[in-house]
């Protein structure tokens, strides 16, 4: 038993050992940003918060050139507008494809072609390592956007345009500013759970009750997306548009 106790202990040791190993070799860095979107509805503010988690991953070479995987958790920024309905920031690329959540933060910061800086990935962790603070964006560069008809029947989902709320929302609504700002992230091993990061936000689910059933399939019911589905919106999205975990 003394000589099977060792021998877990060393395995142990030598599976950290590797692991440590391993992310010396190809690192990871974790941010966290809170973008927040403004509009007016008959001159009345409106506002919506969410706090998202990148992660962006080194991993070993295929060929030449760098190998990074992108990651994020979080929800979808929620803008109540009274009786006018809810608007939807969504956890992906609107028109601008450097909108996705991975890439929204250089465009904000004003990194050259708003993508993961050029040069070793060492030098990109270190310029991403001192962003701080807020910068505003412009409302063409943010993720896509959309509204339900219904809010109990995801096939009702519709794109709003940043610059035409009203064409969704009626008369005097309008979105007027959004703006990303870096928030502290959990740092583990130093910390756990929320307590010295920024908690990201969670409940979407209590206002689209429906999502944890669209985790597999299209919000068109559809199992993948379909060039002859009549909902191609709907057919484009699924939970995962609204909720990361």
């Amino acid at each position: 038993m003394k000589r099977l106790g060792i021998a877990v202990a060393v395995t142990t040791i030598c599976i950290g050992v590797v692991i440590l190993a391993y992310h010396v070799a190809y690192p990871s860095l974790t941010l966290r940003y809170r973008l927040t979107l403004v509009a007016e509805v008959d001159d009345q503010p409106k506002m919506g918060t969410s706090v998202v988690e990148v992660t962006y991953n080194e991993q070993p070479e295929v060929g030449s050139g760098r190998n990074l995987v992108f990651g994020h958790r979080g929800e979808a920024v929620a803008v109540e507008l009274g009786e006018r309905g809810t608007l939807f920031a969504l956890l992906v690329a609107g028109d601008d494809i450097r909108s996705a959540p991975e890439t929204i933060v250089f465009r904000a910061f004003g990194f050259p072609g708003g993508i993961f800086p050029q040069g070793s990935v060492e030098d990109g962790f270190r310029r991403i390592r001192q962003l701080s603070g807020k910068r505003e964006l412009q409302l063409d560069s943010l993720p896509m956007l959309v509204r339900f008809r219904d809010m109990n029947d995801p096939k009702t989902v519709e794109r709003v345009h940043p610059h035409n709320l009203a064409e969704r929302f009626g008369p005097g609504s309008k979105l007027v500013r959004a703006e990303l700002e870096i928030v502290a992230t959990d740092s583990w091993p130093l910390s756990s759970g929320h307590f010295a990061g920024e908690p990201l936000t969670t409940g979407i689910e209590k206002r689209l009750s429906w999502l944890p059933q669209f985790y597999d399939r299209m919000l068109d019911g559809r199992r993948y997306q379909a060039a002859s589905s009549e909902l191609q919106l709907a057919n484009s999205l699924a939970s995962g548009a609204f909720m990361a975990p």
